[in-house]
């Protein structure tokens, strides 16, 4: 009767203790998911703004291919389920990535800077400065907006063709 209370008591004291150890871990895990959420969404907003360049640098050469495939990346790094805005940033990099006519990609390239405005403007995801730059000249003098990294302005709507019109209307 002893050894089977002795057992009992050992056995007692492991399960326990693996119940606490299994316990604490589990705190452990949320904390290190949280974590890894958060540098994921990081990365992620990295990654759209990346994105979000590539198609303005592809525009800026006229290279409609090049746009195409970097609005690819745009509309796979956002998932499908997302807030309005996100949903129309993943809308209008679809209708990019779907042409290769680089004057349909460039008015969709004028909704999607809006976008991503707004987007920075609300969420202040930029870990490096931005510039909003306006060209007056854009369709048919209406003017149009994007974002920039560099403040050397590099007009996406025009390409080689004006290369070099347009103005930087805020910093980021």
């Amino acid at each position: 009767m002893k050894k089977s209370k002795s057992i009992f008591t050992v056995l007692l004291a492991i399960s326990l203790s693996i119940m606490m150890t299994s316990c604490g871990n589990s705190q452990s895990n949320e904390s290190t998911e949280k974590q890894e959420t958060t540098i994921m969404k990081g990365e992620e907003d990295s990654n759209i703004l990346k994105s979000y360049l590539g198609i303005k640098d592809a525009l800026v050469k006229s290279n409609a291919q090049a746009a195409s495939k970097a609005a690819v990346k745009l509309v796979n790094i956002i998932p499908d389920d997302q807030d309005a805005l996100m949903k129309k940033i993943r809308d209008d990099a679809q209708h990019i990535a779907n042409t290769e006519n680089i004057d349909h990609q460039r008015d969709h390239f004028n909704t999607l800077s809006e976008n991503i405005y707004k987007w920075v403007k609300e969420t202040n995801v930029n870990d490096q400065k931005l510039y909003k730059q306006y060209c007056p000249m854009a369709f048919n003098n209406e003017g149009a907006y994007w974002l920039s990294a560099e403040k050397e302005v590099n007009n996406p709507y025009f390409g080689d063709k004006m290369l070099h019109c347009g103005s930087v209307k805020e910093e980021l």
